[in-house]
């Protein structure tokens, strides 16, 4: 996606369509990038893509348009490329950031122990397996029932769904948080705190750089906006 270009109309106006709503530019419909024309289902949604329009002066900067982002890259998402991304987060789900813990005994250890369990015995119920815990950096062989379980809880999610869980699960390295959000198991604020144990304790300990504040703003930013993504999904 080109993240930035000149604006080049003078109105925009939202407009109500048999399949949702699209948004006009002096009378031509918006499209995506791949050249779909842009129908958002959820009013809501709508609203928040038509302000993120309205509000534009002279150049377009994708990268502060959560909203359009969101919908260009659910629309303009193949059914090839939809497999993917679900196998993509499989994957994160066999290797989840949940089932690697520190060093046994050590107090990051204890942290993530009573931090994590709770969501991973809850995690377990919903897939029907048991996941392995490991406190080595050497990777772990979940079983096939795992797999066969991340699948199966993967299956009802739709288009929109995807493209907030993907968003999720890349900046966690957690497919656990991702379904525990979707579910409503965990607040934003709560998985935001958990997924930053292992960062926040090495920063207790080491310190932290004003760039590392500037990133983390970012990257929260990012979460809390697919988590509200989730929450529009699941009306």
């Amino acid at each position: 996606m080109i993240l930035k270009r000149k604006k080049n109309w003078d109105s925009v106006e939202l407009k109500r369509v048999r399949s949702g709503y699209i948004l006009n530019m002096d009378g031509n419909s918006l499209k995506t990038p791949g050249g779909n024309i842009c129908t958002i289902k959820d009013l809501y949604l709508a609203n928040r893509v038509y302000k993120e329009w309205s509000k534009l002066k002279d150049e377009i900067d994708y990268k502060k348009m959560p909203y359009t982002r969101t919908c260009f890259l659910t629309l303009d998402r193949s059914q090839n490329e939809s497999i993917t991304l679900r196998k993509k987060l499989v994957r994160y789900g066999m290797s989840d950031l949940f089932c690697y813990r520190a060093e046994k005994g050590s107090d990051l250890a204890e942290i993530q122990e009573e931090s994590w369990t709770p969501l991973i015995g809850w995690v377990q119920t919903e897939l029907q397996a048991t996941l392995q815990i490991t406190h080595s950096i050497m990777p772990i062989t979940q079983s096939i029932e795992v797999e066969k379980g991340w699948i199966k809880l993967l299956q009802p999610a739709q288009s929109l769904t995807l493209t907030a869980l993907d968003e999720l699960v890349t900046l966690s390295s957690s497919l656990i948080i991702g379904i525990g959000l979707l579910k409503g198991k965990v607040s934003p604020q709560k998985a935001w705190k958990l997924i930053r144990i292992d960062e926040e304790w090495q920063r207790a300990k080491w310190g932290i750089l004003n760039e590392h504040k500037k990133e983390d703003l970012i990257n929260k930013a990012f979460f809390m906006h697919a988590c509200r993504i989730l929450v529009l999904d699941r009306k």
